[in-house]
């Protein structure tokens, strides 16, 4: 944790910043790398524009389907930086999440930055509470998160 509420790291990948952006915002290309294998996504659904939907679903093995209320985009840098929310919704509506133990607020900052022939990815994923911070970290953030960088990297840099 860089402080109680945010959790980041950082990654060189072997892909341009023109490819990972496209492996974050083309629908057929989030679904092959968002989940840490053997978890599968059959609905990725983005509008890669301030106020547009981030929408994942996740089919789990031994837990089933998960699906959160539609997200939402709050910065789109073609090429540099995408921003979304689970706190609000499509057109910036606020989001009624749940009570489980991951149904908490966060905001992810994805920033792409050119270095070499591939990028310098940064991820920096920010929490309503420090307690929602803890929760993330625990259920896996960093190797969870670590996994679907990589899997982005390897797709990325095959386009």
């Amino acid at each position: 944790m860089t402080d109680d509420l945010t959790l980041s790291f950082t990654r060189t990948l072997a892909a341009s910043p023109a490819n990972v952006w496209r492996c974050w915002t083309e629908p057929d290309l989030l679904k092959q790398w968002f989940a840490p294998k053997p978890v599968e996504v059959p609905v990725a659904e983005i509008d890669a524009r301030p106020g547009g939907k981030f929408h994942i679903v996740m089919v789990v093995p031994d837990h089933g389907r998960m699906e959160g209320a539609p997200g939402c985009i709050l910065v789109a840098e073609p090429g540099k930086r995408i921003v979304w929310t689970n706190a609000l919704g499509p057109d910036f509506a606020p989001n009624k999440l749940g009570d489980g133990p991951t149904d908490f607020a966060f905001s992810a900052d994805i920033v792409i930055e050119p270095d070499g022939a591939g990028c310098t990815y940064h991820v920096t994923v920010r929490h309503a509470t420090a307690e929602a911070a803890r929760s993330h970290e625990g259920m896996g953030f960093y190797d969870g998160w670590g996994t679907v960088t990589t899997q982005l990297g390897e797709l990325a840099a095959t386009l």
